[in-house]
């Protein structure tokens, strides 16, 4: 299967799933190892089509050499004035976080400079709607002051027709005494005077009233503009005092303005601040995190070497369990049951994986069941941890709830064998048992190889599966239903 994965340099998402972290830590290397063995076999074959084709068509590549005539090479931070890579680091950060700081400072200044302009239009339009009311005061208070002039002079034409009436009367009076005296001689001239004067008297009467009527229409007319210039006289103070509130609140806004642009400053200056030792706390972060890989890697390689060794002993065991097998049916002259070429190459007509959970449950049947694999040998059914095909989620919601240690053995949909799924304390996890070589052994290489399943699942009560995890399998999880999953196998 990992030379299958390695030749494709290719494996399926499902399959991945199933693999454990360090099982997946495993596949990297390998696979990274792949690709560098594959880089130099390539390496090699371009300098060699290079060397073939720079003699064909005289083209080379000249490296600048140094006194010594090999290559000049300028390595960064040898020179004296070369910055270190924490310099550059901290000067990059610091720039970011300037650029970064500056570009809020300016969008929020944009901002500013967006209401302050709509404030302004507005100020400007209401500054322009006032001054046309003052203009619309002034025409109105200048046609009533016309009005006022032009009564004015109507009531002093009025006085002027009056004043000349009244000598008239007088005239006409002296008139009729004379002709009082004259009475004796001229008594129809009397008479007439006498119509006249009652004519004159009616007429007076009615100018009388005229005037009076008038004179209170003038008063009432007078009243009203006298009225209407007081209201004039208050907007136009009302407008007065509205300019100068304007005015004050324009300069308190532009006093605002001065001190909200100093504290953007501020603020800027604080925003680069923090935002420079954010980046600074990220980079010694990362260092961290980096060291800790480095470590964890190391760690990784050791656990792999001293499995190395484990294996390396496990095959001397294999080997020695072989030619002891062999000696055995030399000795008892049975070779009927013993068959390395079986026992070796027992997957070589299948595909590299199942295709579907009924391939999978065929296989079982077909190479599993006779061998009795999950089987327990005093009842001849199926060990408490043995269960048919499940699929991870429904695995993880059976353990959810158990206790550290809980465990359970499934046949795999994914490759040729079974998923150990174990039950730690954050989450539980799942080891791929590969049974397609002469024994059973967890995905990977230099693994131990056990002759049996149950063999395996015994090992690992005793010993943990894998170095950082210790994982330890203290309880088998059985069947929940009265109809067990494996029926499907048997």
């Amino acid at each position: 299967m990992l030379q299958q994965i390695l030749k494709d340099m290719y494996i399926e998402p499902e399959l991945l799933a199933e693999l454990s972290d360090e099982q997946k830590q495993i596949l990297f290397f390998k696979m990274r190892e792949e690709q560098v063995r594959r880089w130099k076999e390539w390496n090699v074959k371009v300098e060699k089509q290079k060397i073939i084709s720079g003699k064909k068509n005289g083209r080379n590549v000249n490296f600048k050499l140094d006194i010594g005539g090999n290559p000049w090479v300028w390595v960064m931070g040898e020179h004296k004035d070369d910055k270190s890579i924490e310099q550059i680091l901290e000067e990059e950060s610091l720039e970011v976080a300037r650029k970064e700081a500056h570009k809020e400072a300016e969008l929020k200044r944009l901002k500013e400079i967006e209401e302050r302009k709509r404030i302004d239009e507005e100020e400007r339009k209401k500054q322009k709607e006032l001054k046309e009311e003052r203009e619309k005061i002034a025409r109105e208070k200048a046609a009533l002051e016309e009005k006022a002039r032009k009564i004015k002079e109507e009531e002093d034409r009025r006085k002027r027709e009056e004043e000349r009436r009244r000598r008239e009367e007088e005239e006409v009076e002296r008139q009729r005494k004379a002709k009082e005296e004259k009475e004796r001689k001229e008594r129809e001239r009397v008479k007439q005077l006498e119509q006249k004067r009652q004519e004159l008297r009616l007429k007076r009467e009615k100018e009388e009233q005229d005037k009076q009527r008038h004179e209170k229409e003038q008063e009432a007319l007078l009243k009203k503009l006298e009225e209407e210039r007081l209201q004039k006289e208050k907007q136009a103070k009302e407008i007065k005092e509205q300019e100068r509130q304007l005015q004050l609140q324009i300069e308190r806004e532009k006093k605002e303005n001065k001190q909200r642009d100093a504290k953007y400053e501020i603020e800027e200056k604080e925003r680069t601040q923090e935002i420079f030792s954010t980046l600074q706390k990220k980079r010694r972060e990362s260092k961290l995190e980096a060291e800790k890989n480095r470590d964890r890697i190391e760690q990784i390689w050791n656990v792999q070497l001293r499995k190395s060794k484990v294996a390396d002993q496990d095959r001397s065991s294999w080997a020695q369990f072989a030619r002891d097998t062999v000696r055995r049916s030399r000795i008892s002259r049975d070779f009927e049951h013993f068959n390395v070429s079986d026992m070796m190459n027992h997957t070589r007509d299948r595909g590299p994986k199942p295709k579907n959970r009924m391939e999978a449950i065929d296989w079982y049947r077909d190479v599993e069941l006779p061998k009795k694999a999950g089987f327990d040998l005093i009842t001849n059914r199926p060990d408490t941890w043995m269960h048919g095909p499940m699929s991870r989620i429904e695995v993880e919601s059976l353990l959810i709830n158990k206790d550290e240690g809980t465990y359970l053995v499934r046949l795999s949909e994914r490759i040729w064998g079974y998923t150990l799924s174990v039950k730690n304390k954050e989450r539980t996890k799942h080891f791929l048992i590969d049974a397609s070589l002469a024994g059973y052994q967890f995905f990977g290489t230099d693994q131990i190889i056990h002759r049996k399943l149950k063999d395996l699942v015994e090992y690992h009560t005793m010993t943990p599966i894998s170095e950082l995890g210790k994982e330890i399998l203290k309880f088998p999880q059985g069947q929940t239903s009265s109809k067990p999953d494996y029926d499907v196998l048997l």
